[in-house]
């Protein structure tokens, strides 16, 4: 009786996880779709940020290298605005590992398939 009942289980949960494929197929779909639009759009803001800032950059350190041109600073000058553009590009390296990870494509998948095994094993 009790294999019976094992077998009559097991056809439930594939009947279940049959008839749920198509849709953990299809959010799958959406969920990639909406990585890539996420993806689009940060990697557009990148590149702007990425040319106005090293245009910005570009200008500080070139009126830095002005503003002490006619002094025995100028030298001095040309060498701070060298460490500045080093340590601007050592911090924003830094900034750009730490800051931007994402979470695993799957973790909407692995709920929504968590949810459906909770629902199975409450059903059983």
């Amino acid at each position: 009786m009790a294999v019976m009942s094992a077998l009559h289980k097991s056809k439930q949960l594939y009947l279940i996880t049959l008839d749920r494929l198509g849709d953990y197929m299809d959010l799958l779909r959406v969920e990639l779709k909406i990585r890539e639009q996420q993806l689009a759009i940060r990697v557009a803001g990148f590149a702007l940020a990425l040319l106005f800032g090293l245009l910005a950059t570009a200008f500080l350190g070139l009126a830095i290298i002005i503003s002490f041109w006619d002094s025995d600073y100028r030298a001095l000058a040309a060498w701070f605005v060298v460490l500045l553009y080093g340590a601007i590009a050592g911090i924003s390296l830094s900034l750009g590992l730490k800051r931007f990870r994402s979470q695993p494509l799957t973790t909407t998948f692995r709920n929504e398939l968590q949810r459906d095994i909770d629902v199975i094993k409450e059903a059983l």
